[in-house]
């Protein structure tokens, strides 16, 4: 054998081991790495008071009552405690909204969403509440105390609520139902529904 042929059979060897699939190198045992996905959901909620969940605000059937806008939003710090009511509406709803008073027909936890996601997650909600009459729901919106800048879902989410119609009033919910990380929420009330009705006007 010459010379150049010798180094021409090198280099088709050096070729041929350069071409090898990475898998059949390590034996076969390449597999795909499956990122986990945690199921958060507040610890603090009493389970038996929401009646559908969360399947609400992820059904592509509902509509999304877009009529707010994240324009200027004040920021607010993660521990604050959060309050709002409409004009006519009664203060000691607020009171009770604070105790927890109200049992809540329906919940949503935005852990792990992005602003965006939040967003549609809770017009969607929203308009499910409405759909149904659920009066009172709650929103786990999280403290935000890592996010930068802090608070940022809950200032967003409490500047959405102020501009939907359907919200009467809303309140920082008590420890038990997630604290300064959650709000207690009372919607109008619908064509059929009467709960609360007086209470929140306080007419007689």
């Amino acid at each position: 054998m010459t010379d150049n042929n010798f180094l021409n059979l090198l280099k088709e060897q050096e070729n041929s081991e350069q071409n090898e699939d990475f898998s059949s190198l390590m034996g076969g045992e390449i597999k795909p790495i499956v990122q986990d996905k945690i199921d958060r959901q507040s610890e603090s909620i009493d389970k038996n008071l929401a009646k559908v969940r969360q399947t609400a605000a992820t059904t592509a059937k509902e509509e999304i009552t877009d009529s707010a806008a994240s324009g200027f939003v004040h920021m607010v710090q993660p521990n604050d405690v959060l309050d709002y009511r409409k004009p006519g509406v009664q203060p000691y709803v607020i009171q009770k909204l604070r105790r927890g008073e109200y049992p809540e027909a329906d919940y949503i936890d935005l852990h792990g969403k992005t602003i965006e996601q939040a967003y549609e997650m809770v017009m969607k909600f929203i308009d499910h509440a409405r759909r149904h009459e659920f009066r009172c729901i709650l929103i786990i919106h999280g403290k935000g105390e890592r996010a930068n800048p802090k608070a940022l879902m809950k200032s967003h989410v409490a500047h959405w609520l102020k501009q939907i119609p359907d919200i009467l009033a809303y309140h920082s919910a008590p420890d038990f139902k997630g604290g300064t990380g959650a709000l207690c929420i009372i919607l109008k009330k619908g064509d059929k529904a009467s709960i609360v009705n007086r209470e929140i006007y306080g007419r007689r």
